[in-house]
């Protein structure tokens, strides 16, 4: 059945109906049909209140909706409970779980009221009730009407009569008799809650009396320590004195020291100046006679560089007679300038420039622009491993600007086996510290200082104090996969000066690390591994 609404006025109303089924219990008492249904519907009316009060114990974790409709006088707790109390069932119906169950319900709404503090307030209201319905009950039986008496027998509707006024005077006297054991049952639990009172007053009062001695005692021990640490500050004072005195005379030691130190240092200094100075002039006197060698060796290149420009003249002049010769071959001079079995728009006219291709191995249509995007085109050439150019120049790919001689470098004058700088001379033979074939004539080209002595001649292969640069290696595949072009270039130019010990494998560890970046732990591994072995080598 579904409970009443949880407000005030439901509950009021559901308080009315608990009222009027308990008094037609009452009224049918005499009666087993009508007393049957009237405890029946009583029933019912048990089991909404249960409902509604389980529903008030749930409503809220602040118990709000319960302490304001069955809190304050607790008068709706009080009629539900007295109800209770005062309703007396058959024995069918005695044992009805809803009676149980609304019990049970009551009781819990009870105990959260006391939490609440509001035990008194509950207490008075039980009582309230109790006499309320009890008087009830009492004027409920002094008005209901007794059976009739058969025709004829009077005398037995009287003793009818005496025998329900005798009922109703037993019935007030139990309801005497229960107000008195009520009244005495509360004076004993006054009597028990002022005892407790008492020993609680008395325990406190004992609690204060501990709480006094251990502040007297705390006290104390504050004093006793207070004297403690004053003894204990003038030892320290003393020993502080003593570490003054001591300090100031290991600091004068110390001074003194210092002071020999000194003399003997600027003594030093002295001897080492006079010595720097004979070195620094042996060394002017050794750095003129390198520079009249090096002036010299730079003379003896001079006039070889002459030497094979005029070597290289006399080739171009030979090459142009060469060519000369060829045109006068295809096209022999002739009345009206034809020539016998000329084709036309097979062969170019007379004086015809025929010349190399632009870029010798490289780009045979259009030459494309390079792939870093500054929008200039690639270098003429090719690289150490025969593959032309995609660059402009170095500069642009390692990410640092055009070089000097970006966009300047003749076509004609670069090609497998020529030096890269455009200076038409074959490279040098040999290999660096990297392990790369030389891809320069000489430094000095390459440095933009000029050829020197050992211009396009075989120096051998230097030797590799780390690691060989090698694209096919695993590492490097890597990197050229996951990186973009400006930061492998620069990631292989650290390798590079590595190879050339201008920095240590420390350095170059963390340089490469930041150019390779977070999320490729692979290729740090890989990185590791490559400089591990490096450091065998």
């Amino acid at each position: 059945m579904a409970s009443k609404e949880l407000t005030e006025e439901g509950a009021d109303n559901l308080l009315a109906q608990l009222d009027t089924a308990y008094r037609r219990v009452e009224e049918s008492q005499g009666s087993r049909v009508k007393l049957e249904s009237a405890e029946i519907n009583l029933l019912k009316v048990l089991e909404q209140a249960r409902d509604m009060l389980t529903t008030a114990l749930m409503a809220s974790a602040d118990r709000a909706a319960l302490k304001e409709i069955f809190g304050g006088s607790c008068r709706r707790t009080g009629r539900i409970r007295a109800v209770l109390d005062a309703a007396q069932f058959t024995s069918e119906r005695v044992v009805d779980p809803r009676l149980m169950g609304c019990r049970n319900a009551c009781e819990s709404v009870e105990q959260v009221l006391r939490d609440l503090g509001l035990g008194a307030a509950l207490r008075a209201a039980q009582v309230a009730e109790r006499e309320a319905l009890a008087k009830e009950k009492a004027m409920i039986a002094s008005t209901r009407t007794p059976p009739k008496a058969p025709p004829g027998g009077e005398d037995a509707a009287a003793a009818a009569a005496a025998a329900a006024a005798a009922k109703v005077a037993e019935e007030a006297d139990r309801l005497a008799h229960e107000e008195a054991a009520r009244k005495v049952a509360e004076a004993e639990d006054a009597a028990k809650k002022a005892a407790a009172e008492e020993a609680a007053r008395a325990a406190a009062l004992e609690a204060a009396e501990r709480e006094a001695a251990k502040e007297e005692a705390a006290r104390t021990a504050a004093v006793e320590a207070a004297r403690r640490a004053a003894e204990e500050q003038a030892a320290r004072i003393a020993a502080a004195e003593e570490a003054a005195r001591r300090l100031a005379e290991e600091t004068k030691a110390r001074r003194a020291e210092e002071e020999e130190a000194a003399r003997r240092l600027a003594e030093e200094t002295a001897a080492a100046e006079a010595a720097r100075r004979a070195e620094e002039e042996e060394a002017v006197r050794r750095a003129a006679a390198e520079d009249a060698a090096r002036k010299t060796a730079e003379e003896a290149a001079r006039r070889e560089a002459e030497a094979r420009a005029a070597e290289i003249a006399a080739r171009k002049a030979s090459e142009e007679e060469a060519r000369k010769r060829r045109e006068e071959e295809v096209h022999p001079k002739g009345k009206g300038g034809k020539g016998k079995g000329k084709a036309k728009g097979k062969h170019p006219g007379p004086g015809a420039e025929i010349c190399t291709p632009a870029r010798p191995l490289c780009h045979a249509e259009k030459v494309p622009l390079c792939k870093i995007g500054c929008g200039r085109q690639v270098a003429p050439g090719v690289t150490r491993h025969g593959k032309p150019f995609d660059t402009c120049c170095r500069g642009c790919a390692l990410g640092a600007g055009h070089d000097d001689l970006c966009g300047k470098i003749n076509p004609s004058k670069v090609g497998p086996g020529k030096c890269k700088m455009g200076c038409g001379l074959d490279a040098a033979k040999g290999r660096d510290s990297s392990g790369w074939a030389l891809d320069t004539c000489c430094r000095g080209c390459a440095t933009g200082e000029g050829h020197d002595g050992k211009c396009g001649k075989d120096v051998g292969d230097r030797e590799v104090p780390y690691t060989t640069i090698d694209p096919s290696e695993s590492f490097y595949r890597m990197a050229k996969v996951q990186l973009p072009a400006v930061q492998y270039n620069q990631l292989v130019q650290e390798i590079r000066e590595l190879n050339r010990k201008s920095q240590s494998l420390e350095e170059c560890h963390r340089k490469c690390s930041v150019l390779i970046g977070d999320g490729k732990e692979e290729l740090l591994l890989e990185l590791r591994r490559l400089l591990a072995a490096s450091s065998v080598r």
